[in-house]
């Protein structure tokens, strides 16, 4: 499918409101009736985590009151469940996602084309939130991720051999960077089109008018571009 603009965001598959903005953008391209390719980026919002620590108690080590955790894991889980989406949050725990970011590099890199690769990568990425808050599976396992890979219906041997390598932690690395680079401190974070920045899980219609809103501004800039022919 040909692309009229393209999307690119930053998340962490850690991360419950990355899940929620994603089903958000999804009704929002539709809604914009435009032809979007969506690029996926890493981004980690808790790169030192500490194993098997459940959601709730890594809130409160944040000084969260026990209210506040509370309050928190019930407006998520009502705001995952308006998408669709059911949380476990009494098995949700924290977890290193830097080996599952590579994962969804390792999808992308199945693609033939740039499209088709950011296809992959976000049907990965859907898979892992999927596998972490509903399934509560451990996503800095190795062997977890060979088994989601398969799930994917990529050759898990395949995947084996370059998550043992390490084969796409750099393209990991350079999303974090580039982050870094345009300032980007949270996500879920959205560059549209080259053209507008959305932070945090907006709306659906926040996305569909900055989709719409970037694809007009390209075509003037488009149009500008085109000599006027000589009578």
């Amino acid at each position: 499918m040909e692309h009229d603009i393209v999307v690119h965001v930053w998340s962490d598959i850690a991360c419950p409101w990355c899940w929620i903005g994603k089903h958000r953008l999804e009704k929002g391209i539709e809604e914009s009736g435009q032809k979007v390719a969506v690029e996926y980026h890493a981004y980690q919002l808790q790169p030192d985590a500490a194993a098997a620590v459940p959601f709730a108690t890594s809130l409160s080590m944040k000084d969260f009151s026990a209210d506040e955790v509370t309050e928190v894991l019930t407006s998520t889980t009502e705001l995952a469940a308006d998408e669709g989406l059911a949380i476990n949050w009494k098995n949700v725990t924290e977890v290193n996602t830097f080996l599952a970011h590579q994962l969804v590099y390792a999808a992308k890199a199945r693609g033939e084309t740039l499209e088709e690769a950011a296809l992959l990568g976000a049907q990965a990425v859907e898979r892992l939130y999927f596998a972490h808050f509903t399934e509560c599976r451990n996503l800095a396992d190795t062997d977890t991720l060979i088994e989601i890979a398969a799930e994917l219906g990529l050759d898990p041997d395949d995947v084996s051999d370059e998550l043992e390598s390490g084969e796409h932690s750099d393209s990991v690395r350079a999303d974090i960077a580039s982050a870094r680079s345009l300032g980007i401190e949270g996500v879920p974070f959205y560059v549209v089109g080259g053209k507008f920045g959305i932070s945090g899980a907006q709306p659906a219609d926040v996305y569909a008018d900055a989709i719409k809103r970037a694809v007009a501004e390209m075509q003037v800039s488009h149009a500008q571009e085109v000599p006027l022919e000589q009578g």
